[in-house]
């Protein structure tokens, strides 16, 4: 059985969410992630951009779609899952709701270190652990702060074009 909707979705937890089309504070703040850490990271890691990683209970179709991803650099077959990733990047401006309640705990119970780049406010959450869920917005990031991934330094600044 095939469901055809022209609209884009994506299905978490057994729920079809609308996801809004990517506007360009989405794009500008995903492409600098991109720039400055692929740049950074070395062969070591490899940066996928808007693609699915697997989790624990959510696998192939089933995979969500992780903004930002930083892998270890291998061939995957059929794809990278939780355990290969070194952290997790949201970026959210229309889908922070379902970033924050759903996609996040996913990630952080697998054991990844999660972000959200929360357009909006102009602030980076941070959930390291299972602690940093139990705050409203995990350890925050504001425009004068430095995010730091595997020692790339990155001003929150860059990621918002105001």
């Amino acid at each position: 059985m095939t469901l055809n909707i022209e609209a884009r979705t994506e299905l978490l937890g057994g729920v079809i969410y609308d996801v809004s089309p990517r506007n360009e504070p989405h794009r500008h703040a995903v492409r600098e992630l991109n720039r400055a850490l692929s740049r950074s990271l070395g062969e070591e890691y490899v940066v996928q951009v808007q693609d699915a990683v697997a989790v624990p209970g959510w696998q192939g179709n089933d995979a969500p779609e992780v903004d930002v991803a930083i892998l270890r650099h291998k061939t995957y077959s059929p794809g990278p899952t939780a355990a290969d990733a070194l952290a997790f990047i949201e970026v959210s401006d229309t889908t922070y709701t379902t970033d924050r309640n759903f996609k996040i705990p996913l990630y952080v119970n697998a054991g990844v270190p999660s972000y959200i780049v929360n357009i909006a406010k102009k602030e980076v959450e941070c959930y390291g652990s299972l602690q940093d869920l139990g705050a409203e917005h995990g350890r925050i990031l504001t425009e004068q702060d430095t995010l730091e991934i595997l020692g790339v330094a990155l001003p929150i600044s860059v990621l918002f074009n105001s």
